[in-house]
């Protein structure tokens, strides 16, 4: 009697091991976007802090609306040494661009309420997943 495996043995485990393929690399997919995302949350995080900081020491917000996050840091928050540099875009591994569109953070002021928001985007750009506001 020969030990070893026949061909059908190797070809369900073969026929296991695609399906695991088939079902695991999506959801590992979206755990790394996942990640990412939590890397945009702490960032927004970071420059919530360096807002806070303009308005203590300037008895206001930085104007604007719609003003992604490098016009932001480079407009106010680096001039006055809120925050060090432009942080780093978790989706790209680079510095945040104003041309970025995954991971993108957009700041707005209302100046009738005083009130401003930071609003984080997913990949796509479109699908937010944080609002942040001094409300």
């Amino acid at each position: 009697m020969k030990k070893g495996f026949t061909l059908v043995e190797i070809l369900v485990v073969i026929g296991i091991i695609g399906l695991l393929i088939v079902f695991l690399v999506p959801s590992l997919l979206g755990a790394r976007d996942r990640a990412k995302e939590a890397g945009v949350k702490a960032v927004m995080h970071s420059v919530q802090l360096a807002v806070e900081a303009y308005n203590m020491e300037n008895d206001s917000y930085p104007l604007g609306t719609n003003v992604l996050l490098e016009s932001l840091c480079r407009n106010y928050l680096m001039a006055g040494g809120y925050i060090a540099s432009v942080p780093k875009n978790p989706f790209t591994g680079r510095e945040y661009t104003d041309a970025d569109v995954a991971g993108k953070i957009v700041y707005y002021y209302d100046d009738t309420t005083g009130a401003y928001t930071l609003t984080g985007y997913k990949r796509n750009g479109t699908t937010k997943i944080l609002d942040l506001t001094n409300l």
